[in-house]
C-alpha cells in the first residue's frame, strides 16, 4: 500500500468513525457536515473530497452494518442443523442487531432502488443493494431447506416467503421497541415476551 493509499484509508476511516459517534449521540438529522468535520479534525473540503454528502457517509456506515448482519446470519445458520434452530438463530441475530445498532436497523428496512443512474452517482447504493440480495439468498436457502426437510409447508414460495419473513420479523422487533412501555403498563408484558410470542406465532404459520 502506498503512502497516499494509507492516508486515504486513514482519512476515510477517521471521518466514518466521527460520523458514527455523532449519529449515535445526536441522531442523523441533527448532525451536520460541519459537526463531522470538527469531530474528525479535518476541513470541510477534505470531508467532501471523500464523501459527497451526509447521506453518502450514512450509506457507507449502513453498508458496513449490513455486511456485518449478513456475516452473522451466515455464521448463525451454518451452525444449526434443522430449520427451527436456524430460524431461532436468525431471530436472535436480528434482535441483537437492533439492540446494538438501532439507527441502522431502520436503514435495513428502507428501500434501495435499482436505478442505474443513482448507482453511477453513488456506487455505495449498488453495494448496499448487493448485500441485501445476499441476505435474501441466505434466508431463501434456509426456507428451501425447511421445505425439503418436511418441517415447512410445501406450498411456500421461497422468494415471497423471504420478504414476508423479513417484514414480519423486523415488524415484531420494531413494535416491541416502540410499544415497550405500553406492554409493561397495560399488559404486564416485557418486550422480550412479546417478541418471543410473535416469533413463535410466525413459525407456527410456516410449519407443515
Amino acid at each position: 500500500m502506498t503512502k497516499h493509499e494509507r492516508l486515504t484509508e486513514f482519512n476515510r476511516g477517521n471521518i466514518l468513525s466521527a460520523a458514527k459517534s455523532l449519529f449515535e449521540a445526536n441522531g442523523f438529522s441533527r448532525t451536520t457536515m460541519d459537526n463531522i468535520a470538527d469531530k474528525a479534525d479535518c476541513s470541510k473540503s477534505t470531508l467532501y473530497s471523500y464523501f459527497v454528502s451526509k447521506e453518502d457517509i450514512y450509506y457507507h456506515i449502513l453498508y458496513d452494518r449490513m455486511v456485518l448482519l449478513r456475516d452473522r446470519f451466515r455464521s448463525a445458520i451454518r451452525k444449526k442443523a434443522g430449520f427451527e434452530e436456524a430460524y431461532n438463530a436468525v431471530c436472535r441475530t436480528l434482535t441483537d442487531f437492533q439492540r446494538e445498532y438501532p439507527l441502522y436497523f431502520g436503514g435495513i428496512l428502507g428501500e434501495i432502488g435499482m436505478d442505474e443512474g443513482e448507482f453511477e452517482k453513488q456506487p455505495i447504493l449498488r453495494d448496499i443493494y448487493v448485500v441485501g440480495e445476499e441476505i435474501n439468498v441466505i434466508l431463501s436457502e434456509m426456507i428451501m431447506n425447511g421445505v425439503e426437510s418436511g418441517f415447512l409447508r410445501s406450498d411456500l414460495d421461497p422468494i415471497l416467503s423471504v420478504y414476508t419473513l423479513w417484514a414480519s420479523l423486523c415488524g415484531i422487533i420494531k413494535t416491541a421497541e416502540q410499544k415497550d412501555q405500553y406492554f409493561r403498563d397495560k399488559l404486564r408484558l416485557t418486550k422480550q415476551k412479546f417478541r418471543d410470542y410473535g416469533f413463535r406465532m410466525l413459525l407456527n404459520a410456516l410449519r407443515a
